[in-house]
């Protein structure tokens, strides 16, 4: 009959164990991921020994923590698949209709998601567009933190700076380009949604023109939204796509996700180049256009 060994493992043996045990991974890896060994990085063997802790015990931290960890990660991808609905739904309507059908049926296209979508199922919108981000965003830092206290559990306080989850070495690409495409995100935002609620209680007179009249504000307009436009429409698409490759474990092939990104981002920017060339709006609106910038850009006004 086959005996386990009672051998004690010497003090060099388990340092060695323990480096080789841990790695750093991004938060974005494959299934196997969101089954984190929890057991190997929550309690220091050494310190099992030295606290001896019972078997009974260990065993309950070790599924309390592994199931922490799947719900956090199981948070962030499926919050994920929310707001690639709302992009998908947003970039048909601001690009994709434009692009291949003209302004007015871009404007047609944004009414008809207004009128039947937003506005008449507002908890919709609160899903998939702040709910759904914010999760993501929670998630994804509630789980790099849980993994940083996992880490210092296991280093009697500091992991080695090389294994750290806040360093920058250790963020993937994917993480990266979601953390820094987070402001240009809030901006566009506030400059569409937030700042016509805040002066017209609504945004009724929001349309395709209102994006296009600020590409011809001063003389620093196009550069201006051309530049902010075009990084975050790359970060965006290099973060979605990407990170659906991670999901469609597609992520080895990176000359063909590379290009399905490339190609996402320049038909997105195609849309807004048709919007940009429309002009400045005249009479009226285009005053109160105008005020709408300035309220953004906080310029007295």
């Amino acid at each position: 009959m086959y005996r386990r060994s009672s051998r004690v493992p010497e003090d060099d043996e388990i340092s060695l164990i323990s480096m080789q045990e841990l790695a750093p991974s991004p938060i974005e890896d494959d299934e196997a991921d969101y089954y984190y060994n929890a057991e190997q990085l929550s309690v220091n063997p050494v310190e099992r020994k030295a606290t001896d802790l019972s078997s009974s015990n260990y065993s309950n931290y070790s599924q309390t923590s592994s199931n922490l960890t799947f719900w956090l990660a199981r948070s962030q991808k499926y919050s994920s698949y929310a707001f690639s609905a709302f992009l998908g739904l947003h970039a048909t309507t601001v690009s994709l209709t434009p692009l291949f059908l003209g302004l007015d049926a871009g404007n047609s296209s944004l009414l008809l998601a207004r009128t039947y979508f937003y506005q008449s199922h507002p908890i919709v919108e609160s899903i998939l567009i702040p709910g759904s981000l914010l999760l993501h965003v929670g998630s994804g830092l509630g789980l790099r933190a849980y993994r940083h206290y996992q880490q210092r559990q296991r280093y009697g306080g500091s992991p080695p700076p090389a294994l750290s989850q806040w360093r920058l070495g250790n963020f993937s690409g994917i993480s990266l380009a979601g953390w820094a495409m987070l402001p240009f995100v809030a901006a566009h935002t506030g400059l569409l949604r937030v700042v016509p609620l805040w002066v017209d209680e609504g945004s009724s007179d929001i349309t395709l023109e209102y994006l296009g009249h600020g590409f011809h504000m001063g003389r620093w307009g196009k550069w201006i939204g051309t530049g902010f436009y075009t990084v975050m429409v790359g970060l965006v698409s290099y973060h979605v796509v990407f990170g659906w490759a991670k999901y469609l474990k597609i992520d080895k092939r990176r000359r063909i996700t590379g290009a399905t990104a490339v190609a996402v981002a320049g038909t997105w920017l195609s849309g807004l180049f048709v919007i940009a060339k429309s002009g400045p709006v005249r009479g009226y609106l285009g005053k109160h256009y105008d005020h709408l910038y300035n309220v953004f850009f906080m310029r007295a006004v």
